[in-house]
């Protein structure tokens, strides 16, 4: 008997588009849908209009792991200069509710559904745009998005796994990712970080560029967006790649070199790791625009959100939590406000950060801001 009728569907709306889902609850569901993350799909739409207006390109999407095909809906009923969506998922209950769900938004002429592994249909065809939005690690399917993914094309990649990428599993981490994660107090930074280094060094192995525009932790997950680029740029990216430092007891990190007074402290070492931008200032700038223009559900939040990441693109790597600092400094902690006043004072650089709210970035080093805080 066919699956789908013993399945209790229910109609939502999310967007411009209409889905059938399952009755049960999100992790008890037959086919997953994450209610959650619709942030994640608004901001999605946003960023991937943005860079089809910069590049000019009809755009041809996968859609990798679609499960209800809600993401590649919106795509296609949302952002114009698309040229073809294709939704896939193995599962065959899934692959029947997305062609139900097309159906239904009468997406037909735009729309493409398959049943196929998606390692297996990324090795098969090329895309100028794909999207990993897995229920876990990306890992195993950066090797075949690699090859899959247009010269100048953009990629998309969701990482649900943050405990490893985050430090609280650092085994699992290097098992996964090649990079040895470590506990620290910026470790959301860190994990989006260490993946944004996996997908660099994957896809630098197929000649291929990935250059992070928008870079974010939110909620469950990491979700990184970037463009590629040519060969000759992976050299500039590599540049930017280094080691961490981190002292657990005192707080002090290093990006590189450890200065003399703190040689004798147990440290955690990180590495290699991107310490470039992960967010670019004019693209986030862009998606801002654009998500003014939409009438999303939850759009003050997610303009909370992409101030928070304009105001921290010109910073540095990792941000100072100013509530770990009072502990490992044992005094109070004036409030961020005035903390960031005497930085800018001093002639500082230094903003909010959307990683921790109780936290700053700036150009200032540990030690600089420990005696600014204890004046």
């Amino acid at each position: 008997m066919n699956r789908i009728n013993l399945m209790k569907l229910r109609k939502i709306q999310e967007g411009r588009v209409k889905v059938w889902i399952s009755e049960r609850d999100t992790y008890e569901a037959p086919i997953f849908f994450n209610p959650e993350a619709e942030l994640n799909r608004d901001i999605s739409v946003c960023a991937l209009q943005t860079f089809q207006k910069k590049s000019k390109l009809k755009l041809n999407v996968l859609d990798a792991l679609s499960a209800t095909g809600i993401r590649g809906l919106r795509y296609t009923k949302e952002i114009s200069g698309i040229k073809s969506v294709t939704l896939n998922d193995k599962n065959s209950v899934a692959f029947k509710i997305i062609k139900k769900n097309i159906k239904e938004n009468r997406l037909k002429k735009k729309c493409i559904a398959t049943n196929k592994d998606a390692n297996i249909l990324m090795r098969e065809n090329v895309f100028n745009v794909i999207d990993l939005d897995p229920f876990g690690s990306p890992n195993i399917f950066m090797d075949s998005a690699a090859r899959s993914i247009y010269h100048k094309g953009f990629l998309a990649v969701t990482a649900t796994d943050t405990a490893p990428l985050s430090g609280t599993y650092p085994e699992a981490c290097f098992k996964k990712y090649g990079i040895k994660s470590i506990r620290s107090e910026f470790y959301p930074e860190l994990g989006i970080r260490i993946l944004i280094s996996f997908i660099m060094l994957i896809l630098a192995r197929y000649d291929r560029a990935f250059v992070p525009l928008l870079s974010l932790a939110t909620r469950h997950y990491f979700r990184v967006f970037g463009k590629i680029e040519h060969v000759g740029r992976i050299k500039d990216l590599l540049k930017e790649f280094g080691y961490v430092n981190y002292c657990p007891t005192c707080g002090y990190r290093s990006l590189g070199k450890i200065e003399s007074s703190h040689r004798y402290h147990i440290f955690r070492n990180c590495g290699p790791v991107y310490l470039g931008n992960i967010n670019d200032r004019k693209f986030c700038k862009n998606v801002f625009k654009e998500l003014k223009k939409r009438k999303f559900r939850l759009k003050k939040e997610e303009e909370r959100l992409l101030n928070f990441l304009v105001e921290e693109s010109a910073m540095p790597a990792f941000y100072f939590d100013l509530h770990h600092v009072g502990k490992v400094l044992k005094i109070p902690i004036p409030k961020t406000e005035e903390v960031m006043r005497k930085l800018k004072k001093k002639g500082y650089r230094v903003s909010r950060t959307h990683f921790c709210l109780t936290a700053i970035k700036t150009d200032a080093d540990f030690e600089k801001l420990k005696k600014i805080i204890s004046q």
